[in-house]
């Protein structure tokens, strides 16, 4: 600023001494300032650079005579680019601070006025920052040149401001600054060195330390330098190469091993220079006939293709290769971390192998990705890795299959024939092939697995990841061998004089609950039997063959696939068998309520699983033969019902049904229920309700479980029905009754006819489920009552009476209202409401609406007054089967209709409207 000042002063002294000698200076024209002229020719980005430095804007206005060449928006947007800056703010870090800024707009600003018509073809001029600026005057063009050579073209020229004139040009003049030296990653950045910008950022926190180190001397790899690294290392990628020189913490040492502690640009280096790196080994620096060459531990050299960049804190050589540093190579469990490989380390965990696998010599891993083991869970049906042991028959399967990953001796992709032949620890061999899309790997049972990352070096060998599980030949034994290795002895023999065993070793898929031969004893100790022979005597040879079966259910089930808590499964014999999952523990309960334990469990099989249990699980005794619902109805001689059922078309879904109860209603029930709905037979019937009317009213005698009487609790309970209401039932002592949805009560006169599904209770009613009523506004307009409903809709009382809980409403028919108005002399209810006014209509309406339900039944005999919505009582008189209404002006009328059900109330249809007082 104090520079800037400077000049300034002396344009101000020089332009004093001019007008002094100017005799027809007549005062200040009517100019516009500097900021002004900039903001009215849009230069937005000029005027907020000046304001950026503190007082500059006043200094420039206060100066007598100025000429400023001003570089457009755009001009300085290009600029923004060429600094590699976002904004302004970025662009004053960018030169160096706002020194340099202040500088770089002085440069712009010459302290004498300049018009272009006072221009020489080539003119020199010094500007407020002190330097020249060389300003070129040809037919139709003025162009000027900044310190750095680059030109600028004058695109509108003489603006007159009131201390000089502003030019405005098509770029921002660059003088000679010292600009601040870029850091290592801005350095990396400009020389396209993007894969070691990569591998820095991998190293979390690397690119920090390097950037606040105090001195460092960097040899920077070029992209074309990794990517040859790459190909070394037989690498697709960054990461891959980070895996296979053994993980994240050897990149950091091959990075640390081409920075240098110090600063040392090539004019400092001796023709040989030793350097001691940040990873603690040594580089060799030679320089010879103006080349410099490194040398890294492995005797490798690369050559320094840029020298001498500077940076912040050093100095930055690029080279042409990747150095190596003496690398710490993982062992086989660090190098299946590195890569992921979390199911392999715990298959080899569970399996043991992890010693053996260290303690080799040399090896050879082909390591399953964790995708490759979850498609082999999948095709094994197993969710984990504990299930996969136990259905390959245990932990010897596992390390045989493990084993076949594993080759002793190693052999890296490139060692590799087209077609080779390895034997593994399995003692089985494996194929592998080379070709040029890459390296594939082939099982016993002839499955192939690509190698997706080859060429993991490890302390004694080397892993290639591959995408598959790879199988050995393994077999599992067969139902009668796992029996024998069991001792099960006595199953054995049962299964024998059964001729089952050819059934059990043909099944496509089974699981057998294995008695022990303890439980045998016990069984034949509970029947007074000595023997298996003694058992076959007692019971026959086809019901020892039942039992077994019932040990068989056809179908895989380890017990990891069994759901928590109870379950049935089918089994041979035809019944289902009930097996109970509580955590670890499994249980087996058979049709006579004996539970027993699984004693141990998933033992696989060829075809199946083995489950040991400590007894043996019965069928169902044999018993006579329990009838189905149809043939008990047929037998208790309700045709009647059975009529309905079958044109309801619920036959088969009864007889299907897993569990029922039916209240089965007698003939004359039906006979009864037909009288009271005056129809003459079950199509009459159908006719009034609908088929759907009757399958709902039979599905209401229908509950889905089974209730013989004694399961019954005293007193009430309310059951669900297939009619999807519920029905109460009633226990009193030994009598049971039935109440349906319309409150009548049957009494049941035949209890507990067991069936096939269930059970029967005769009842001498036929149960009605809840009626499904109108509302209020349905009601009136099923029963005609038009104006009644033009009424209450021109009240707005409709909603009111929807929304009310209870009600009773006495309906004039349109008739009354014709009555109404012939007695008023008005012609219609707009007149009706013009003589009462709306809330007389509403009066008027209310009055007929009492808050309570009241059917006919419910009134007492003679009169009787009550509320009504209007705030009024209104009388109401029962004269036997007659009901009558009284209003406050003392007209009677007749309910002409009585006892419509409503929703929430009734409807008694009256042959006069009711009157409050008005």
């Amino acid at each position: 600023m104090t520079k800037l000042l400077k000049y300034l002063l002396v344009g101000v002294v020089f332009f004093s001494f001019v007008a002094c000698e100017n005799e027809d200076y007549q005062g200040p024209l009517p100019y516009p300032t500097l900021i002004e002229a900039a903001e009215d020719a849009g230069l937005t980005t000029l005027v907020t650079s000046i304001r950026a430095i503190s007082g500059l804007e006043a200094t420039l206005q206060a100066q007598s005579a100025i000429t400023v060449f001003a570089p457009t928006n755009d001009a300085f947007a290009n600029a923004l680019t060429e600094f590699g800056a976002t904004d302004l703010d970025d662009l004053v870090e960018k030169i160096g601070g706002p020194m340099n800024l202040e500088t770089i707009l002085g440069f712009h600003v010459v302290p004498n006025t300049i018009f272009s018509d006072q221009l020489e073809e080539t003119n020199v001029v010094t500007t407020l920052a002190g330097q020249q600026l060389v300003v070129n005057r040809a037919p139709g063009i003025v162009t000027v040149i900044d310190a750095a050579g680059n030109t600028a073209r004058v695109v509108q020229a003489d603006v007159e401001i009131e201390n000089g004139v502003v030019h405005v040009i098509d770029r921002v003049l660059i003088p000679s600054i010292d600009l601040p030296a870029p850091d290592l990653v801005e350095a990396a950045t400009e020389a396209g060195l993007t894969t070691l910008l990569d591998a820095v950022t991998a190293v979390d926190g690397l690119a920090n330390t390097l950037l606040s180190a105090g001195a460092i001397t960097v040899f920077a790899p070029t992209n074309e330098a990794f990517a040859a690294a790459l190909e070394v290392f037989n690498a697709a990628d960054l990461d891959e190469l980070v895996l296979k020189i053994g993980g994240i913490e050897n990149l950091e040492t091959v990075l640390g091993f081409h920075v240098v502690p110090a600063v040392a640009f090539s004019g400092d280096l001796q023709p040989t220079n030793t350097f001691t790196t940040v990873s603690g080994q040594e580089i060799t620096v030679e320089v010879a006939g103006g080349t410099v060459t490194v040398t890294d531990q492995l005797g490798r050299t690369a050559q320094v293709v840029a020298a001498d960049i500077e940076i912040a804190n050093g100095v930055v050589h690029v080279i042409n290769g990747v150095m190596l540093p003496d690398l710490m190579l993982p062992n086989v469990v660090e190098a299946a971390q590195s890569a992921g490989l979390t199911t392999l380390l715990d298959a080899v965990t569970a399996a043991d192998l992890g010693e053996t696998l260290l303690d080799a010599e040399a090896m050879t891993v082909f390591a399953p990705t964790n995708d490759a083991f979850a498609a082999a869970l999948a095709a094994y049906d197993a969710e984990n890795l504990d299930q996969l042991v136990a259905k390959i028959g245990g932990i010897e399967n596992l390390q045989t299959i493990l084993g076949f990953h594993v080759v002793p001796a190693v052999a890296f992709s490139t060692d590799l024939e087209a077609t080779n032949t390895f034997t593994t620890l399995a003692g089985q061999e494996l194929t592998v092939e080379a070709g040029e899309s890459g390296v594939t790997v082939t099982d016993a049972l002839g499955n192939t697995a690509n190698v997706v990352v080859a060429d993991v070096a490890i302390e004694n060998g080397v892993v290639h990841v591959i995408d598959g599980v790879l199988l050995p030949e393994f077999s599992l034994p067969n139902v009668v061998e796992a029996a024998t290795a069991a001792d099960l002895t006595v199953l054995l023999d049962a299964v024998t004089a059964a001729d089952l065993g050819q059934t059990l070793l043909d099944a496509e898929a089974i699981t057998v609950f294995a008695p022990t031969n303890q439980a045998f004893l016990d069984l034949l100790a509970a029947l007074n039997l000595g023997s298996l022979q003694e058992l076959v005597a007692a019971v026959g040879i086809e019901e020892v063959t039942r039992i077994l079966g019932f040990h068989v259910v056809p179908a895989t089930a380890f017990s990891f696939d069994l759901a928590e808590g109870a379950q049935t499964v089918p089994t041979l014999a035809g019944e289902d068998l009930t097996v109970t999952r509580t955590g670890a523990n499994v249980t087996v309960t058979d049709a006579r309520g004996n539970t027993f334990n699984v004693v141990a469990a998933d033992v696989a099989i060829e075809n199946g699983v083995v489950h040991v249990i400590d007894g043996v699980v019965l069928p169902t005794a044999n018993e006579p033969d329990v009838p189905n619902l149809v043939e008990a109805a047929e037998a208790a001689g309700l045709t009647v019902l059975l009529d309905a059922v079958t044109a309801a078309g619920l036959g088969q879904t009864l007889l299907d049904a897993e569990a029922i109860t039916v209240f089965a209603p007698t003939n004359d029930a039906f006979v009864d229920l037909l009288d009271a709905l005056g129809v003459a037979d079950l199509n009459e019937l159908i006719d009034a309700i609908g088929l759907e009317g009757l399958q709902d009213v039979l599905g209401f005698h229908v509950v889905p479980s089974v209730a013989f009487a004694a399961d019954l609790a005293e007193g009430d309970q309310v059951v669900p029905t297939l009619a999807g209401e519920d029905l109460t039932v009633t226990r009193n002592g030994d009598a049971v009754t039935v109440t349906d949805g319309r409150g009548n009560t049957y009494s049941v006169v035949t209890a507990d006819v067991e069936i096939e599904n269930g059970v029967v209770h005769v009842i001498d009613g036929v149960l009605l489920p809840e009626e499904d009523l109108p509302n209020v506004v349905e009601a009136a307009t099923d029963a005609g009552l038009t104006v009644l409903l033009d009424a209450v809709t021109a009240a707005g009382l409709g909603q009111t009476l929807l929304d009310a809980e209870a009600i009773t409403v006495f309906a004039p028919t349109n008739d009354a209202f014709v009555d109404l108005l012939g007695t008023l002399g008005v012609a219609d209810l707009d007149e009706l409401i013009d003589a009462i006014g709306l809330e007389g209509l509403q009066k008027v309406l209310g009055f007929h609406v009492v808050p309570a339900v009241a059917f006919s039944t419910d009134l007492a005999e003679g009169e009787q007054t009550v509320p009504t919505l209007a705030g009024e009582d209104l009388t109401v008189t029962r004269t036997g089967a007659n009901v009558t209404v009284t209003d406050s002006a003392g007209n009677t009328y007749n309910v002409v209709a009585a006892d419509v059900a409503i929703e929430n109330g009734v409807v008694h249809v009256i042959d006069g409207v009711l009157l409050p007082t008005l």
